[in-house]
């Protein structure tokens, strides 16, 4: 069994307070496609999923050519506010420092997520995170969460064992994905799925801070610390 220990973040709603912007863009994608007006809670369920798996759970049994211009329509919205200075999207307090410090203790970081890979670029060009990540997993290369294939192909790329792998994530589909690939799953309570389905999924732990995650890891790999 390899030694290493690689644990596997989630982005949206785990790292980054994104819920209302994504809200919003999908609201101005939905207009522009002709398509009716998503609920805010219809939206917040499907963040973490592929673009395209989520607007096929929001906008089921719509016409695949009014869901291309969502997709386009999306895809365009989601850069200009990138692109802009005053764009809310924000990392939930005390990320940066409990990352900084899970990398500093020589865990082997990932990240899987249902952002393409330039928006994973964004992320850590924006927070100043760049080359904190060993293994970067997104739908441009894999299988929409909840199916292993982001964590089967971080483990793949790093040598790290499923025994020694935790995902973190805020959604049942991190949860769902972890179980189906094998390793540990963390569930925040912070994020977008309530608690008790993070339970109902299988979650060997739920967080209630961001501050609490290191000593969860280092519980559940058996070095040390209390869970």
């Amino acid at each position: 069994m390899s030694d290493l220990s690689l644990v596997i973040l989630d982005l949206d709603g785990t790292l980054v307070d994104s819920r209302d912007v994504i809200i919003r863009i999908m609201r101005v994608a939905a207009e522009r496609a002709g398509l009716p007006m998503p609920t805010d809670d219809a939206t917040s369920r499907v963040i973490g999923l592929s673009l395209e798996r989520a607007i096929q759970d929001v906008f089921p049994g719509s016409d695949p050519s009014q869901l291309d211009a969502l997709l386009d329509a999306y895809k365009t919205e989601a850069l200009r506010l990138r692109a802009h200075p005053d764009d809310p999207e924000a990392l939930f307090p005390g990320v940066y420092p409990t990352v900084q410090g899970l990398r500093d203790a020589g865990h082997i970081l990932g990240i899987a997520t249902g952002k393409a890979r330039r928006g994973v670029s964004h992320f850590c060009s924006r927070y100043e995170m760049e080359g904190w990540f060993d293994t970067v997993q997104t739908p441009d290369t894999n299988p929409s969460k909840p199916h292993p294939g982001m964590i089967e192909s971080a483990l793949s790329e790093t040598g790290a064992s499923p025994e020694r792998t935790i995902m973190v994530g805020d959604t049942v589909f991190d949860i769902e994905m972890a179980r189906n690939a094998g390793v540990f799953g963390i569930g925040v309570a912070w994020g977008n799925h309530p608690v008790h389905e993070l339970e109902r999924a299988g979650a060997h732990h739920i967080v209630e801070t961001v501050e609490d995650l290191p000593k969860v890891i280092a519980g559940i790999l058996g070095l040390g610390a209390q869970t």
